[in-house]
């Protein structure tokens, strides 16, 4: 209702909109000239929610459209009004919230509808007359009563008589509902349903009759012409709506067409056919008139031309090539913004207006050459651009005032300023606006913007209804803060003084919630004297009212408990099937509710198992649910490959009828639930197989399995059918041993099943080995997948010639027992001296390179190995020296070696890098000497020694870097150790100095986002054994994962660059016994005479013998053990991979032609089993719409601090309401606008995750004490359980002042120490020191004993429990990373 002033006469926007609609052509300066003038102050951006007064979450109510009432801010409007005032405000905003909770009860009803989810029959007429009929309806109410008995003299009795001659019918009874506001469940509404509903409703029918309709294609129905029904001259549009009340192929659809078809349907000429029309685009048409290609289109129906007629094909021989055209996918824009539609211009070989060239040009695509060259020469004439007075690299604040010809306007008034008067870009006039103005519109946004309300701890909001002092003048705290956020740099002086001017302005909001408790919207609450809803309460009026304040106390107590709820952890389910009578109304709660609300309600508000859930479900469940139709009985099983014939639709898939069961509430014994049965029992069900015996396996003859041919297409059951889908079908029904399943095979494994071409037969591939064959060189292992994908057969021409060739340089028989070098006959190993050289047969080479050699193709036992052993372990082996034994070293205890002081646990880098053994003279020396210094427990000399001075305190230290201090060189190592003795401690200067001069060689940055040399599409493969070259060096591919591990990041060209080239050498897909199903861990069965746990074999075993998933190997372990150690789980809908969306509970959702929430949807699938048909294709259809993966403002790495204040969208918010924002609108992670959301609000609302996070209680040599959770205390002014600082410190680094200062303040009053006595020692792992340099996490699926981790396939780690009886011995494997990591570091 925005009024305008153009030329002196006032308008609202609603007239000037419908004023140009009816005078203005759409494309003109005209109506160009208009919108830049006025679209600013009369049109808005659709919110993502949009308000509409009369809603209640997801129900929309009727409005009393010409009532008048008051808004909350004294403006006298009609309901109606008031409800097209709200359109442009969010549905949770303070506009929207305030005026619905005022205006509601008084502008909002529930209308009575007389046929309430059904079809109107409009055209039905009653005898009785019109007037009596609607003076019923009308006597009924109090106004219309009053009337009726007031004197009304002659004028009153001509006017009924006038109503008395008016027909009754079923459309006028329907208005008269709407016209005299009656609402539903009303006594006079029920009365008017009960007399009138069964003539004038009707059920829509699943397939409606069409009068003009022929199959799938309808002709042209002639509205108008008149027809004889029942003895009543009615229209043909009356009899089609009359047929649409029946269904397609009904007696009475078949009759109705056969009398009137001829009479009311035609076969209309069709101008483009299939193609698109141009409706608006001008012709010179006959007669020298000009028509639109829509004119024509029209004069078609109105002269009944029909399509085989001669004046058709005259007519689209004339004008077809003007008016059709296929869309373009990305149409030709001639302009980007502005075009003069009157300038004549050259096109196409003629002078036109740019305006019928633009719209030519839409129909060629903007790639096309046709749309390049026009831009070429008609942009300069057609084309301008208005002057933009800040240009693209600043931004315009809309609101700051500037003095312009005397007058003083907002600089977001400039535009249309800029429009009217022509005022384009690059001219002398915009130049000069520039000039003058651009320094008061324009600005550049700050980097980090100054947040006036961010404290060192916490980020409060800013008063709104308090006014300061700053900067000479009187300014709102809320302004203030917008400002600063808007323009300031947050390391400005101007930001400095700004906070100590406003220091009243910020307080802590208060909230009515407490804990995880969830916000109630619904209920009604009295403050004040006024009537709001909660939701009023939560959104609005917490506003200015601080936390802890009197204020909030006293509103926490009078309404949390009305006003918030708890959320059940595990939701009380009504029909645990899912099968709810929706519609079915109950008592509930003192009023009558439908089934759904019920079901709703429990699931929300109540956890499973409760008192209150038990008896609510046992009093409700009579009644509200069902037992659902299953077309296979109880004992049969549905086939999901096959498919019928069903409502009219073929290729019906036999799964999807428990969804039409349960969506249109057929029941097990009705008679629609019997003939289904009847109809499809035979095609869709089958009785399972006992899965005790084997099931009918396709490809596997004997105990020889084969490769499937997937692809190949057979006749199977009746129908085309893969072979992947024949032998999926055969599993599930017959079993191995079958009559059926011997003829399948018989006829189908010639087509079907092939055995691939083995080129090293039973041996293994020597994968890296480079050969050339047939002219392309490749590795072995490039050629072997080759024979697979390109289904190279055994005993094939072309195998028997591969294997001839390629045998020898690509095989070779792996050892049963493989030799270890360093492992001794009673199976205990020591330590490999790898960069020795050595000569054994001749061969110079390393001990590293002979042990890798030995394990890949020697036999323990074997003559070589033994012979190995015998020469050379003595060079090879050796056990290190131990300090402290058996014992516990105890690290930063100081004590001298050398007449120079260490710490202990830097000792023990002297013994490794000398290789110092164990039981040697050094060695007894060695731990005689220092035992008491570095093994009897932590040194009084060192309390500091948490403060040491850290040369690399976020990052890895590279220990091997060589540094000059004073003149000497020394590795970081020994440098570390320098500074400790010298008593050089953090924060000092001499600790400033130490870091500025030798950070740069001692320490690395580790990557955000490791590099994983093993990751493809976001699925990480599992790394072989393998020996690589890499940079120019021999290396192996573990040793490789480790270094881009611990040193690239994932975006890094080097790691693409390594992933592109080392995949097909270092990586595969190991072997999964349960591919997608679930794995019983603990389970033990028998493998090889061995017994071993599930998860063994599927951790272990796997890995160690390197079984790729899809090999011969692997599917007999899974035919094997598949019983035994797989099971399935429900199905969740909302589970994909190993991510769990969010479910939208109360969305709706049309699937299988019926609308239920996800809610219901989901709790039908959890009746179905993960990994059935049913469940992938509901998951597959639903998910899209039912599944939710909420926005994140924060980058991985990143914590967000949901108490920081920021603004956004204009208004003062916090980091917790912009998530809840994006979440309430269903933003998604990944969409366009969370990803521009989360670059304008993650500096305000992220911090990065410390790389050591500080812990109250952790001490200084690394191990934690127990922290008095619950104990008060004294800390940043406020009284706090220390369980409350541990979380705050959570974002600080461990050496930082906050955590430092912290600690030194609580650790008395916080921790105390572990029992039995003493500090617990931290876990050391089995890497040793070298973990301080971040290695990567142990992936080795054959190092399955060197400690009690392993790492998933993503990289992450699980504990890993040993059987009873198990032994740790240290496998060769891991020998191979120390010395790859320090030759990267050199």
């Amino acid at each position: 209702a925005e009024e305008r002033d153009r030329r002196l006469q006032k308008t609202t926007c609603g007239d000037l909109d419908y004023g140009l609609l009816l005078s203005v052509t759409k494309d003109s300066e005209t109506c160009d000239a208009v919108k830049l003038e006025f679209s600013q102050e009369c049109c808005y951006n659709y919110p993502e929610d949009q308000c509409t007064l009369c809603r209640t979450g997801s129900v929309y109510y009727s409005v009393r459209s010409e009532l008048n009432v008051t808004m909350p801010d004294g403006t006298e409007v009609t309901c109606g009004l008031a409800n097209q005032m709200l359109a442009p405000e969010e549905n949770d905003g303070e506009m929207c919230v305030t005026v619905r909770d005022a205006l509601f009860d008084t502008c909002c009803y529930d209308q009575c509808r007389l046929c309430e989810g059904q079809g109107l029959k409009w055209w039905v007429e009653f005898d009785e007359p019109g007037g009596r009929g609607r003076r019923k309806i009308q006597e009924e109410g109090e106004e219309a009563e009053e009337e009726t008995e007031s004197e009304g003299g002659v004028d009153d009795d001509e006017a009924i008589e006038e109503e008395e001659e008016e027909d009754l019918t079923c459309s006028s009874i329907d208005a008269s509902l709407y016209s005299d506001f009656v609402e539903e469940d009303t006594e006079q509404c029920l009365e008017i349903k009960s007399q009138y509903s069964t003539e004038c409703c009707y059920t829509f029918p699943t397939n409606p009759c069409g009068l003009c309709k022929e199959g799938d294609t309808s002709q042209t129905l002639l509205w108008s012409n008149e027809v004889t029904h029942e003895g009543k001259n009615v229209s043909c549009g009356v009899i089609d709506n009359i047929l649409n009340t029946e269904e397609e192929g009904s007696p009475t659809c078949a009759a109705a067409k056969a009398e009137h078809f001829d009479t009311c349907c035609f076969d209309k000429c069709s101008l483009c056919d299939d193609a698109q029309l141009a409706w608006d685009f001008a012709i010179d048409y006959y007669n020298d008139t000009t028509k639109t290609c829509g004119n024509i289109e029209a004069i078609f129906s109105a002269e009944e031309i029909e399509s085989n007629s001669d004046e058709c094909g005259s007519v689209k021989e004339d004008y077809q090539e003007l008016c059709c055209f296929t869309p373009p996918v990305n149409p030709c824009e001639l302009c980007p913004e502005y075009v003069r539609w009157d300038e004549p211009i050259e096109f196409d070989g003629e002078e036109v207006t740019c305006k019928k060239a633009t719209s030519m040009l839409k129909r060629e695509e903007e790639s096309s050459d046709e749309c390049s060259a026009a831009k070429k020469n008609m942009r300069e004439s057609c084309c301008y651009e208005l002057c933009d007075i800040c240009g693209e690299s600043l931004m315009l604040d809309w609101d700051a005032v500037v003095e312009y010809e005397g007058e003083r306007i907002a600089c977001g008034d400039f535009k249309p300023i800029f429009g009217r008067n022509e005022i384009e870009e690059g001219t002398d006039t915009c130049s000069s606006i520039k000039g003058n103005y651009s320094d008061f519109c324009c600005y550049t946004p700050p980097n980090e913007p100054c947040n006036m309300c961010q404290t060192e701890t916490d980020f409060l909001d800013a008063y709104s209804g308090v006014e300061v002092e700053i900067w000479g003048s009187v300014t709102n705290c809320s302004d203030v803060y917008d400002y600063l956020i808007r323009r300031i740099e947050s390391d400005s002086e101007t930001c400095s003084s700004a906070k100590e001017a406003v220091n009243d302005c910020c307080y802590k909001k208060c909230t009515i919630c407490g804990g995880n408790q969830v916000q109630e919207f619904e209920q009604e609450i009295e403050l004040g004297g006024e009537s709001i809803s909660c939701k009023q309460l939560h959104l609005v009026r917490m506003t200015d009212i601080a936390a802890n304040s009197s204020d909030c106390q006293s509103m926490q107590s009078d309404f949390s408990d009305i006003c918030c709820y708890d959320k059940p952890d595990t939701p009380c389910m009504l029909c645990p099937e899912g099968s709810v009578s929706k519609e079915r109304e109950v008592d509930f709660s003192g009023g009558t509710e439908t089934c759904e609300h019920v079901a709703n309600f429990l699931a929300n508000r109540l956890n499973n198992g409760t008192e209150e859930c038990t008896s609510s479900t046992a009093e409700y469940q009579e009644y509200c649910c069902f037992d659902k139709c299953s077309l296979c009985g109880d004992s049969g099983q549905i086939d999901w490959d096959a498919y019928v014939e069903f409502d009219g639709k073929e290729d019906v898939s036999c799964g999807s009828f428990d969804w039409y069961f349960a969506s249109n509430g057929i029941e097990e014994g009705s008679g629609q639930c019997t003939d289904l049965q009847v109809a499809f029992e035979e095609v869709c069900c089958y009785e399972a197989i006992d899965y005790s015996v084997p099931a009918c396996s396709l490809c596997k003859r004997g105990d020889a399995w084969y490769d499937i041919n997937g692809d190949v297409v057979v006749y199977f059951q009746g129908a085309n059918r893969t072979c992947t889908e024949a032998s999926n079908s055969l599993f599930r029904k017959a079993e191995d041993d079958s009559g059926f399943c011997a003829a399948a095979k018989t006829e189908y494994f010639p087509s079907c099943c092939f055995e691939k071409c083995d080129l090293c037969q039973g041996a293994q591939l020597n994968a890296n080995v480079e050969i050339v064959y047939n002219g392309t060189a490749a590795t072995c292992l490039e050629l072997g997948l080759g024979f697979v994908t390109d289904i190279v057969m055994e005993g094939s021409e072309e195998c028997n010639k591969a294997r001839d060739t390629l045998f020898e340089p690509c095989c070779f028989t792996t050892p049963a027992d493989p030799c270890v070098l360093c492992q001794s006959n009673t199976a205990d190993q020591g330590d490999l001296r790898d960069d020795v050289s050595v000569s054994f047969y001749g061969s110079a080479t390393t001990c590293f390179d002979l042990n890798s050699f030995l394990v890949l193709r020697e036999e323990q036992e074997g003559v070589m190995c033994q012979a190995a052993k015998t020469e050379l372990q003595e060079e090879c082996c050796f056990q290190e020296c131990s300090i402290c034994g058996s014992g516990q070293l105890y690290w930063d205890n100081p004590t001298t070696f050398n007449n120079i002081t260490f710490a202990c646990g830097e000792l023990t880098w002297v013994l490794s890098g000398g290789s110092v053994e164990e039981g040697s003279e050094e060695c007894i020396q060695m731990q005689t000497s220092y035992y008491d210094d570095c093994c009897s427990g932590p040194s009084e000399l060192i309390p500091d020694a948490a403060n040491k001075c850290e040369i690399c305190p976020s990052k890895g230290k590279d220990w091997y870097a060589q540094v000059i201090h004073f003149g000497k060189s020394m590795t970081c190592l020994e440098l570390d150790s320098v500074l400790l003795q010298n008593g050089i401690f953090d924060v000092s200067a001499e600790c400033e100095q130490a870091v500025l001069e030798y950070s740069s060689k001692c320490c690395y940055t580790p990557p955000q986002k490791p590099c994983n040399v093993c990751e493809s599409r976001k699925k990480s493969y599992s790394v072989l054994d393998q020996s690589v070259t890499y940079n120019g060096a021999e290396t192996n591919c573990y040793g490789i994962y480790n270094h881009l591990w611990t040193r690239l990041e994932t975006e890094d060209d080097a790691c693409l660059a390594a992933q592109n080239d080392l995949q097909p050498q270092c990586c595969y897909l190991k072997c999964s016994i349960c591919e997608n199903y679930q794995i019983d861990q603990e389970k033990l069965v028998t493998h090889e005479g061995t017994t071993m746990a599930c998860s063994e074999i599927e951790n272990s075993y796997m890995g160690r013998n390197q079984i790729v998933q899809g090999s011969e190997q692997c599917a007999r372990i899974q035919q094997e053990h598949w019983n035994d150690c797989c099971y399935d789980i429900p199905c969740n809908l909302c589970m994909s991979d190993d991510s769990e969306y969010e479910l939208l509970v109360d969305q709706p959702v049309s699937y299988l032609g019926v609308r239920r929430t996800c809610g219901e949807w989901s709790v039908l699938a959890e009746g179905e089993l993960s990994q059935s048909d049913m469940c992938k294709t509901a998951k597959n259809d639903l998910a899209r719409e039912c599944c939710f993966k909420p926005c994140d403002l924060c980058e991985t790495g990143f914590s967000i601090n949901w108490n920081q204040p920021l603004t956004y969208d204009g208004l003062a918010s916090t980091c917790l309401n912009v998530y809840m924002s994006l979440r309430g609108e269903r933003v998604q992670e990944g969409d366009d606008r969370c990803q521009s959301v989360r670059f304008t609000v993650s500096h305000e609302c992220c911090h990065k995750l410390p790389m050591n996070q500080c812990s109250l209680c952790q001490s200084s040599d690394g191990t934690y004490l127990n922290t008095n959770w619950n104990r008060e205390v004294y800390y940043l002014g406020e009284v706090v359980t220390c369980g409350d600082v541990n979380a705050m410190l959570s974002s600080e680094e461990l050496d930082g002042i906050l955590c430092l200062s912290a600690r030194d303040d609580l650790w008395n009053q916080c921790c105390t120490p572990q029992k039995r006595g003493g500090i617990l020692p931290a876990e050391q792992t089995n890497s040793g020191p070298l973990d301080t340099g971040g290695l990567a996490p142990e992936i080795s699926d054959s190092d399955t004993t060197t400690g009690n981790s392993y790492a998933h396939e993503d990289g992450r780690f699980a504990t890993f429990y040993r059987r009873n009886g198990a032994q740790d011995s240290y496998s060769y494997f891991t020998l191979a990373v120390v010395p790859f990591i320090v030759f990267f570091s050199i």
